[in-house]
């Protein structure tokens, strides 16, 4: 029955994603090399000068070599990939957009308001490879004070790295006492929900309208999770509760937090094991969550 609920889900979002991914905006024709009204454009040189690209969609990897998403007005850099050769944007799409420096939504990024016209950041100037338009913040995935996380002994989670300090992957062990609610970094739809063994505890999963599926574990057995298959959280919806000591494999209590874009369920690997499966540094995501925490 949950099999059958969560390839339910799956389907019914995977819809929902590919109609979201061909509406097209308002009067707007995408790489005709105009800058109109509901795109977001990418120049080739500071100042919003040179060869420029307009997009109107959220975009996992802008590409390398043929095929890549190229400059195409006129100006210097026409016929060029775009990815870490962007130097200034226009954002004309009316939301927010999230230009970051890894491909998948990862890593450091710059925010462009809506209606700004403004060289991108230090950290993705000329290294820019993704980006989602729309709202791509994350609401800190425990109902927690900065105190308590920054406190736990002997082992911390590194509130503040902008890199990812995973032990051998990407992804995040945010220690915390047990019994520290769960909650959902972000909107989604709850794709698997697993009882726990005494090594993992009970995990989810739940996947946002940016293709990014997100996966709880070391949470408790009893009580369980309190969410269900199919079930659509807004950000700060509770998922679960932090596990026992046994449950988060004899280290500390805490929650291990991953995420990978463009699938539907979390692939079955532990550890080093997981290095080659495309995970996602979502530290700078995390941190700034963290930081507007109480």
């Amino acid at each position: 029955m949950i099999t059958r609920l969560a390839a339910t889900a799956a389907a019914v979002l995977g819809l929902a994603l590919g109609l979201v991914a061909t509406a097209p905006a308002a009067n707007a024709a995408a790489r005709n090399g105009s800058c109109e009204s509901g795109e977001f454009c990418l120049y080739y040189n500071s100042g919003a000068t040179g060869s420029l690209v307009d997009l109107v969609h959220s975009q996992r990897d802008y590409g390398t070599g043929p095929g890549c998403i190229t400059f195409v007005s006129a100006g210097n850099g026409r016929g060029q990939c775009v990815k870490n050769n962007t130097a200034a944007v226009w954002n004309r799409t009316g939301k927010q957009v999230y230009v970051f420096y890894n491909s998948d939504f990862g890593g450091v990024h710059d925010i462009i308001p809506a209606g700004a016209k403004v060289d991108l950041n230090a950290n993705v100037k000329n290294d820019n490879a993704s980006q989602i338009i729309g709202d791509a913040s994350l609401r800190f995935p425990l109902n927690v004070s900065q105190a308590t996380v920054k406190n736990q002994s002997p082992l911390t989670w590194c509130w503040n790295s902008r890199t990812n300090c995973h032990h051998d992957y990407n992804a995040a062990d945010i220690f915390a006492p047990t019994g520290t609610a769960v909650v959902s970094p972000v909107a989604g739809t709850v794709m698997t929900v697993r009882p726990g063994s005494e090594t993992a505890g009970a995990t989810a999963t739940v996947k946002d309208a940016f293709g990014r599926l997100w996966f709880f574990q070391h949470m408790d057995n009893d009580p369980g999770p309190v969410v269900h298959v199919g079930q659509h959280l807004t950000k700060g919806d509770r998922i679960g509760t932090v596990g026992t000591r046994a449950h988060a494999m004899g280290t500390q209590p805490h929650l291990h937090l991953d995420m990978r874009v463009g699938v539907d369920e979390r692939v079955s690997c532990t550890g080093a094991a997981c290095a080659g499966y495309g995970f996602v540094n979502n530290q700078p995501l995390l941190r700034t969550a963290f930081l507007q925490r109480p």
